[in-house]
């Protein structure tokens, strides 16, 4: 059964699913198998994968750092699958950040929600798998998930 309801998958959730020792694992790890198997709906995009990449082979960040041929093979874990779709920023990405800029205050790091946000809106996609619901929830166009 597929959900025709797509979701975007947050970074956290892609760190979760990749960390056997995380308590946030298992509901992480399910989710993303049923993306791939198409049982749901869900998509990633560079901005994500970029985020997941630096996260997960960063010591200062994680307490076990992968390589980089083990973080490439996790990345390709979502490019490889059918059911995953791949979204982009497109040529709009500046004009539909700087309208969402207009309408919510952001500031610092916060640009990176906003711009995660924008990507998701000009693809249509107005839902994200995340366990930072609060990073998300100023966004009213979109709705936010946990896995």
């Amino acid at each position: 059964m597929i959900i025709s309801e797509t979701s975007l998958l947050d970074t956290n959730v892609l760190v979760y699913a990749a960390d056997k020792n995380s308590t946030f694992y298992q509901a992480s790890a399910d989710l993303r198998e049923n993306g791939v198997r198409g049982d749901v709906s869900l998509c990633v995009c560079p901005q994500v994968l970029n985020e997941f990449y630096a996260t997960i082979t960063d010591p200062r960040r994680v307490s076990n750092p992968r390589t980089q041929e083990e973080a490439l093979s996790e990345m390709e874990k979502y490019l490889q699958s059918k059911n995953i779709l791949k979204i982009y920023p497109g040529s709009e990405i500046i004009e539909k950040t700087i309208v969402l800029l207009k309408q919510h205050k952001t500031t610092r790091q916060d640009i990176f929600d906003l711009s995660l946000t924008a990507t998701m809106l000009l693809n249509n996609i107005t839902r994200i798998y995340t366990y930072n619901q609060n990073d998300f929830a100023k966004y009213k166009e979109i709705e936010v998930l946990t896995p």
